[in-house]
């Protein structure tokens, strides 16, 4: 499958722009939300790759079925993206655009993959050390994930620290097997 992220890209940072200048970007960032849930269901996704269909009337369906929930920034994109018979590009958009809104905002979204959800105290220390390094704003969320073993493995955006009992055994694996 090709890799939607270098098409998306400039898109997302076009409307991360405008929404920037129009003092709007957090209800752009929702409005995309949305828009990508919408264009992730499978009606409008079959929608989307329906070759009979006028790409303008499929985004006027797509805007119709918002129903006024999102703004003239994110219908003046899905427009756009229609004229450049980009649709497929929607959900795409959105997960760059929410990249640069937690640059912009300089925050992140952090994940922390446990074996066992950790006491209160651990779990306080775990946090105030990620605040302090990624950002007062940002959003740690802990997920049980008991094919770890034991430790952790902290992932934030595309980059993953796994400290888990998993991951070294792999590592040492690997180490054996050169």
């Amino acid at each position: 499958m090709i890799e939607l992220s270098p098409l998306a890209r400039p898109y997302a940072k076009a409307i991360f722009a405008a929404a920037l200048d129009a003092g709007n970007h957090e209800m752009v960032a929702k409005d995309l939300a949305l828009l990508s849930a919408v264009s992730q269901t499978k009606e409008v996704s079959g929608l989307i790759e329906d070759p009979e269909l006028s790409k303008e009337q499929i985004a006027q369906t797509i805007i119709s079925l918002a129903d006024g929930e999102v703004g003239s920034l994110a219908n003046k994109m899905l427009e756009l993206l229609a004229d450049n018979k980009r649709l497929n590009l929607i959900q795409t958009i959105n997960t760059s655009y929410q990249e640069l809104l937690e640059q912009y905002n300089n925050t992140s979204s952090i994940v922390v993959n446990v074996a066992d959800q950790p006491s209160e105290e651990n779990k306080k220390v775990i946090i105030e050390k990620l605040l302090a390094e990624h950002g007062e704003g940002s959003n740690i969320e802990f997920s049980e994930d008991p094919s770890i073993m034991g430790g952790l493995s902290i992932k934030v955006g595309d980059e993953t620290l796994d400290l888990s009992i998993k991951g070294k055994v792999k590592k040492l694996v690997n180490q054996l097997n050169f």
